[in-house]
């Protein structure tokens, strides 16, 4: 796996290789430069790895959801992220003080990203593959854009991490209304 700041100047793209896991993998071409798998089909808990970094994704609560985020191996909270009640929208505060937030950004939900505190886009992701082939429609999938404001950011391979766990819990969360609308 190779260190994010390989790929200033690819096309990335999260890739899930199976439709039937939640493994994920960030790369351009063969390259691979992070990668995203859940432990359980079930449950929110995940491990991201880029490069020599390793975390933990895990959402919390049940009436008032909202994600931690901690170095692997480590109790401590590197960073929390709460929703807003639409669950639209997400304020991202690390430890440190830096603030970012997550949204969707545009109505049919294809497209999302991820701001530093004075609303500049860093990470957008769209719906989408690298390869166009027709098993593709049955994986999440999408192209990650990174700024070139971004790359000045320390907390970034964690970022683009965190943004596409918090695209798929977004997913997972409109697929439940979905199928409750349809039961009800």
């Amino acid at each position: 796996m190779e260190p994010l700041v390989n790929a200033k100047d690819l096309e990335l793209f999260w890739v899930q290789p199976r439709a039937t896991r939640r493994n994920f993998i960030l790369r351009s071409g063969k390259r691979i430069f992070g990668q995203l798998d859940f432990r359980s089909a079930f449950d929110s808990l995940a491990d991201a790895i880029s490069a020599n970094e390793a975390w933990t994704f895990k959402r919390v609560g049940f009436f008032s959801p909202h994600v931690t985020v901690g170095r692997t191996g480590s109790k401590i909270d590197l960073a929390s992220c709460h929703p807003n009640w639409t669950g639209t929208e997400s304020k991202l505060q690390f430890s440190s003080g830096e603030v970012y937030l997550w949204k969707v950004a545009n109505f049919w939900a294809t497209r999302y990203s991820l701001s530093n505190g004075d609303g500049i886009e860093l990470v957008t992701y769209r719906s989408g593959s690298d390869e166009k082939k027709i098993n593709n429609l049955f994986k999440n999938q999408a192209q990650a854009h990174i700024a070139l404001e971004a790359w000045q950011v320390i907390e970034l391979p964690l970022i683009v991490m965190l943004g596409w766990y918090l695209v798929l819990m977004h997913q997972d969360d409109s697929a439940g209304v979905a199928v409750m609308g349809a039961i009800g």
